[in-house]
């Protein structure tokens, strides 16, 4: 839900808005210098992201990596922008400053059937102008597409391995892993 569109935000008008009382139990990323609130999603969409944060942390504990991973509520501030990805993993701390101002350097977005295609859009070219490897997972198709710097798109099936790239080489996940049974 788009809100506050009568002008064009910047961060700092930003977290001032986010820090209102009434907003303190409410979700928003700002996109664009547009305010949009991030609304619950589906548990079902929940459980992907976790199952791929519980792979990600067992595969950096494995190889003692440093592993700082958020879910869909960590907000991070990537080139003027605040966005909520479903999952971010770093290697350096989370911050307690609000977005964090540091990006994350691998970023996925589960993809709901109810998300509007230019939002979509939109944030996938954040990611990548950034230089953010970036997945969009598709729990409805059982796919998932790989945006990695450099290189282009690439849909993984069922029957596919994803993989950390040059984020964190020598992590592979087959898509099944990710989608419940």
């Amino acid at each position: 839900m788009a809100l506050a569109q009568q002008r064009v935000w910047t961060i700092e008008d930003f977290q001032a808005f986010v820090a209102r009382p009434e907003n303190s139990d409410r979700l928003f990323e700002l996109i664009n210098g547009e305010i949009v609130e991030k609304m619950p999603g589906r548990t079902s969409n929940s459980e992907l992201s976790y199952n791929l944060a519980f792979e990600v942390k067992s595969f950096c504990k494995a190889h003692n990596l440093p592993c700082h991973i958020s879910g869909g509520d960590g907000a991070y501030a990537i080139q003027g922008q605040v966005v909520a990805p479903d999952f971010a993993f770093k290697t350096t701390p989370m911050s307690d400053e609000y977005p964090d101002p540091e990006p994350p350097l691998w970023v996925v977005e589960i993809i709901s059937p109810t998300d509007k295609a230019v939002n979509i859009r939109t944030k996938r070219e954040i990611y990548i102008e950034a230089g953010i490897l970036y997945w969009e997972m598709y729990p409805d198709l059982r796919r998932g597409d790989v945006y990695a710097p450099g290189q282009p798109v690439r849909t993984v099936g069922m029957d596919g391995i994803l993989d950390g790239g040059a984020v964190l080489p020598g992590f592979e996940l087959p898509v099944k892993d990710i989608f419940p049974a």
